[in-house]
């Protein structure tokens, strides 16, 4: 029997547009989500945002020469909630949604810290915690807060340590672990987190090496913008990097990010579509319903079992909202 569609909402990336920096909107967002069936909630880890321009330009994604749609690209930043106070927050206001991030940056935080954390998070939400790590990749983020920004093979061996490290801290009640860029003695982790052995943990990237390390420790790996084919052409390897690893490779499914744009005109999705020219036509569903769901079940053809969909504009047009709670998430699920 195949494992269920499990479909996310992605509360704040840091895109201007694609997230909301308001808690009280961001709330009722989540309250509906989880009103509608959705299976989790998502933050990303970043300190600010950035237009569509300007995030093709310092982040090297999609066309440095792409318009943002709108002439204006607006003020240097606006409100983005801290990604763990609002996650933690979002524990205490919702009762049975998941939540995680979309992907802790490894460099932002001692991994001993952010263990602790996360089981405490784990404890409060009674249970309800997916724990999402990845390499990190925004340089300018990480120079603007003073944050070491080493060479890419740097960052995933510190990835992949974080992730013994920690497994190591929510299983073992005298935790030690000694790496070449992390070590801890007895780093008691007490409460423990809830779930058993431990939160699900999945890696984000596209990378052969990022895949590697969640193939080898995590429980799950997530994609951004992908097509169907990508993840078929991905399977075989990650079947081999799997079982290399003595795993059974259905132990760490794909999960996809990907934009979903719902409008009972199509004429409206499409011009909305063309304000997030730097995702990439292979990251971005839009159209009406049908259209969304046929696109969508590709994906769920493909193999991938968890979408997470990022919505423009979700609080400020919750009809988007509503479509997809309402008409899509039905029929996926039923796929």
């Amino acid at each position: 029997m195949s494992q269920p569609v499990e479909i996310g909402l992605i509360l704040s990336l840091t895109v201007r547009g694609l997230f909301i920096g308001d808690y009280e909107r961001m709330r009722e967002t989540a309250l509906e989500a989880e009103r509608m069936g959705f299976h989790s909630l998502w933050q990303c880890d970043h300190f600010f945002s950035v237009n569509p321009k300007a995030y093709a330009q310092i982040s090297g994604k999609g066309d440095p020469d792409a318009d943002a749609g709108s002439g204006d690209d607006g003020p240097v930043t606006i409100p983005l909630l801290d990604s763990w106070v609002a996650i933690s927050a979002l524990a205490r206001d919702t009762k049975t949604i998941r939540l995680g991030h979309l992907v802790n940056a490894v460099g932002y935080r001692n991994p001993a810290l952010l263990g602790r954390m996360a089981a405490t998070l784990d404890v409060i939400s009674g249970g309800r915690l997916e724990f999402g790590i990845g390499a990190g990749w925004l340089e300018p983020e990480y120079s603007s807060y003073n944050y070491p920004f080493p060479k890419p093979s740097v960052r995933i061996a510190q990835l992949e340590e974080a992730i013994q490290l920690i497994k190591c801290m929510w299983t073992d009640p005298a935790p030690t672990f000694e790496g070449r860029h992390f070590r801890i003695k007895n780093a008691y982790c007490d409460p423990p987190p809830l779930q058993a052995p431990h939160p699900p943990i999945w890696v984000g990237g596209e990378g052969r090496k990022i895949l590697g390390a969640a193939a080898r420790h995590a429980n799950g790996y997530n994609s951004r913008w992908w097509p169907p084919e990508r993840f078929v052409e991905q399977a075989r390897y990650m079947e081999e990097t799997c079982r290399e690893a003595g795993r059974d490779p259905a132990e760490v499914p794909p999960s996809l990010m990907v934009m979903v744009i719902p409008e009972n005109d199509p004429a409206a999705a499409e011009a909305e579509r063309a304000n997030f020219a730097v995702v990439p036509d292979s990251g971005v569903v839009a159209g009406d319903t049908d259209t969304c769901i046929e696109r969508l079940g590709a994906y769920i053809k493909a193999g991938v079992r968890r979408l997470l969909f990022t919505i423009p504009f979700v609080d400020e047009k919750p009809e988007r909202l509503r479509l997809a709670g309402e008409k899509i998430l039905p029929a996926l699920r039923n796929m």
